[in-house]
């Protein structure tokens, strides 16, 4: 596995919508994101990690909070993040 990318801060749409966040299109390259950091999250954030997955299959995203998890639980795609 490679040194993961490190997602922090507050992944709410207001932050998604000021692009305090890297375009989807910048994971490419990137092949594992650690999620420990994210402090808030709300569906704009989950929509984004979904899409993010979607667009880079192999990428992995690792290391959710239990907050996360029963969020993409409600929504059906807790399948995209890693246990």
């Amino acid at each position: 596995m490679s040194t993961p990318f490190l997602l922090s801060g507050d992944l709410l749409l207001e932050n998604i919508s000021n692009q305090s966040f890297l375009d989807i299109e910048n994971y490419k390259a990137i092949t594992v994101v650690d999620l420990t950091q994210i402090n808030k999250i709300d569906s704009a954030g989950i929509a984004y990690l979904v899409q993010i997955k979607i667009h880079y299959p192999a990428l992995l995203l690792i290391n959710a909070s239990a907050k996360l998890l029963i969020l993409a639980e409600l929504y059906g795609v807790e399948k995209f993040f890693e246990k």
